[in-house]
């Protein structure tokens, strides 16, 4: 659907639309055209101005009219279209894609959010001459656009436009100022799926070099993402795909503060994520971390997901597992925990578990829970269906 604002440009005016251009002269840092410029057969975008673009690179909030126009018919569907196809056979005639690059570059932000002006953008991009790509590369780098970098990055086009630049970059000292700015910006494009995509394209286009400052970003506000509902995942999903030496030092990061984020309502998935990495230098220090303290965290609502992980995991359960469930052996609250809401499930993970894995150890268990006074209220309340399995396998072998 086209954009409301630019629906009477149809299809067939814009097919109509001409692009004359007469005595532009290039001056020093001025532009000057005197010209008949996007005249549409309905006379709707009608021009026949004098205007002087001086210091285009640098000009101020007021915009130039003739740039306002490109920008209106950049918004619609069939106008976008004519406008890419002017700049793909703009060889024959560099002016118009001068005008257009200076509309773009005018309304930057505006081109690279709309839903259909920012494939004008990534056309112009993906044409454009280096020096130009440079200014358009400064400006959305400045550290005085970073709030609108900020606001484009949460717009699906605006991500998009993002990444087209990043992949046209990749391989120009130009894109150590969008990393930079996206270092800076890490922790709230983090938070959105749209500027976390940004991100981890980054880790997919770009060399480890590259993006050292994403990394150290990364490091510096791990946390807050992890603890945010949105940035969890996020999270997540960078974990799984970054690489070298900063990969070490931020999941030895997240081991140290696996007890706090086991039990934030979002964090806990990253403490998840790390243990099925199934490494089991990170695991085993996510277990260290968590020592001494799983009878405690079986009992909260979040923090007992990751102990069940823990359990559940087949790539460590002879040496790990045995770890947990002895914590649980030697506690005075087993009972308790096997009652409690959350905890219960926790008991019947260790139960299944060991029963699979270590028969001595689920008959160890049993006994445990058997042996505290009280055992029969099992039967009620949450610990009911502790209470079932274990007279469901009553009669297992212990060999």
């Amino acid at each position: 659907m086209e954009n409301p604002s630019s629906a009477s440009y149809s299809s067939a005016s814009v097919q109509n639309l001409s692009l004359s251009m007469s005595n532009l002269q290039l001056n020093n840092n001025s532009i000057w055209a005197d010209d008949h410029i996007l005249i549409s057969n309905n006379g709707e975008l009608s021009m026949s101005s004098s205007i002087n673009h001086t210091n285009w690179s640098f000009r101020g909030s007021q915009a130039n009219p003739l740039d306002s126009k490109i920008f209106v018919l950049a918004t619609s569907q069939s106008g976008s279209e004519y406008l890419k196809e002017l700049l793909f056979s703009s060889e024959d005639d560099s002016r118009i894609a001068d005008n257009i690059f200076y509309a773009v570059f005018e309304f930057l932000f505006e081109f690279m959010t709309d839903q259909f002006a920012h494939h004008v953008f990534i056309e112009l991009i993906s044409s454009t001459k280096y020096d130009r790509l440079q200014l358009i590369t400064l400006k959305l780098a400045s550290q005085s656009q970073r709030d609108l970098f900020l606001m484009a990055s949460s717009n699906n086009y605006g991500a998009s436009s993002i990444k087209k630049l990043i992949k046209l970059l990749s391989i120009s000292p130009l894109i150590a100022d969008i990393v930079s700015t996206l270092s800076h910006l890490f922790e709230h494009l983090m938070i959105t799926t749209s500027g976390s995509s940004i991100i981890l394209n980054c880790l997919q286009v770009l060399k480890i070099h590259q993006i050292e400052l994403i990394y150290r970003a990364a490091m510096h506000s791990f946390y807050k993402v992890s603890c945010h509902q949105q940035g969890c995942f996020s999270m997540k999903s960078f974990i799984n795909k970054m690489s070298g030496p900063r990969t070490q030092q931020l999941l030895f990061l997240i081991c140290q503060n696996s007890v706090a984020l086991s039990k934030d309502p979002y964090g806990n998935f990253v403490v998840q994520e790390v243990i099925e990495l199934e490494n089991p230098k990170f695991f085993e220090l996510t277990c260290l971390a968590l020592k001494g303290q799983f009878v405690d965290l079986s009992m909260m609502k979040f923090a007992s997901h990751v102990v069940e992980k823990i359990m559940k995991n087949n790539k460590f359960e002879g040496t790990i597992m045995a770890k947990v469930v002895d914590e649980f052996l030697n506690s005075n609250r087993i009972l308790k925990v096997a009652k409690d809401r959350f905890g219960n499930y926790v008991i019947q993970t260790a139960l299944k578990e060991t029963m699979r894995v270590n028969r001595l150890m689920y008959q160890r268990l049993v006994m445990r829970l058997k042996q505290q006074e009280g055992f029969d209220s099992l039967k009620f309340g949450h610990g009911k269906n502790v209470y079932k399995f274990i007279k469901a396998y009553s009669s297992f072998p212990t060999c």
